[in-house]
């Protein structure tokens, strides 16, 4: 009898959870209010052109930008780029959606030092796909993705236990609600972010200026960068290796031509990480997925060194604003149009 009324309560808990838990989202970090409302996003079993990868495509590029390069309507572009995303998370979204888009043709995405070395972005991603990310098949199934997200049965068992209570995945951001002030004064600007990400969810598959409620955020040239900070960026990860040459054999395979694209950082995060030689690794991807037999498959767009000294183009230190965005899509338009209307790969 008591085993049936604890049955009953955690099923009562558990739907209580799941009706409410939405409530809490507005005064999450930006990144997770993201993460959350991505999950409403639309998957068009007609698109042609697939766009994958973090918060630089997300702040840089549009997915209409994507739809007039390559001269499809704006519906035939799939745009599922994800803040904090990395080569892990990638993987899951191809295996996930390559069954399903029939008529892909293309699929871009942004690769840099964030995504091939071990640093604070790879375990927020790791907890952000705890908190919002499916537990499907494919990321319990594939060797790689099992390694990246579920190395031991507890990170399972946490995965499960988030899914069925999805309180236990809003605590790490409630928590702090409590405690610290400046994130108690950050509360009405969440909320705002919330209803802006929103909205970019709803009628631009989630296309958004990172950090911006209406304003254009401007990075000023006197905002500092500590020397060296990038030399986290320098290691090599080997599983973020592994895994960004095990996403090309997967898209090759299905025919489907892989664009990968080096968004710029700000000017003095851009000279630091050459300083630190921390472009190495990707740099040494690149070079390995255009050898044969992805030659003819993969193109590589590294734009690195296009905003070494214009400021005004970033919101913080890794993402483009307004100004930004139009100014390079200017620039990319002009090298996507001659990649897509030419037999040259790369640049």
């Amino acid at each position: 009898m008591k085993i049936r009324y604890l049955i009953i309560s955690f099923v009562f808990i558990s739907l209580f959870m799941h009706l409410t838990w939405e409530w809490f989202i507005p005064y999450c970090e930006t990144t997770s209010s993201y993460w959350y409302l991505s999950r409403s996003r639309k998957i068009n079993t007609e698109a042609k052109i697939l766009v994958l990868g973090d918060s630089q495509i997300v702040s840089g590029i549009s997915p209409d930008f994507f739809a007039e390069v390559e001269n499809v309507p704006s519906e035939e572009v799939l745009y599922f780029p994800k803040p904090s995303q990395q080569p892990e998370g990638i993987l899951v979204d191809s295996l996930e959606l390559i069954h399903q888009l029939p008529k892909l043709r293309k699929v871009y995405m942004n690769l840099s030092p964030l995504n091939t070395s071990k640093n604070s972005v790879t375990d927020a991603n790791r907890q952000l796909f705890y908190s919002f990310g499916n537990l499907s098949k494919e990321s319990i199934v594939h060797p790689m993705v099992r390694k990246a997200y579920f190395p031991n049965l507890t990170d399972l068992s946490w995965k499960i236990v988030i899914s069925v209570f999805p309180y236990f995945g809003l605590s790490s951001n409630l928590n702090r609600l409590v405690y610290d002030p400046a994130v108690q004064a950050d509360v009405p600007r969440r909320k705002q972010e919330f209803l802006y990400i929103q909205e970019s969810m709803e009628k631009r598959q989630g296309s958004w200026v990172w950090k911006s409620i209406g304003e254009d955020p401007s990075l000023q040239e006197k905002e500092e960068f500590p020397e060296n900070s990038s030399l986290v960026l320098a290691g090599k990860r080997d599983l973020s290796v592994s895994i960004w040459s095990e996403i090309v054999k997967l898209w090759r395979e299905n025919n489907v031509e892989v664009v990968f694209l080096r968004i710029p950082f700000s000017p003095k995060m851009e000279k630091d990480i050459l300083k630190t030689n921390a472009n190495a690794v990707s740099d040494e991807i690149f070079k390995t997925v255009m050898l044969e037999p992805n030659k003819k498959k993969v193109a590589v767009f590294d734009f690195r060194s296009v905003f070494l000294n214009e400021y005004q183009n970033f919101a913080d230190l890794t993402h483009l604003n307004q100004k930004g965005r139009d100014a390079f899509s200017l620039i990319l338009k002009k090298v996507l149009f001659d990649h897509t209307n030419s037999p040259t790969q790369g640049m």
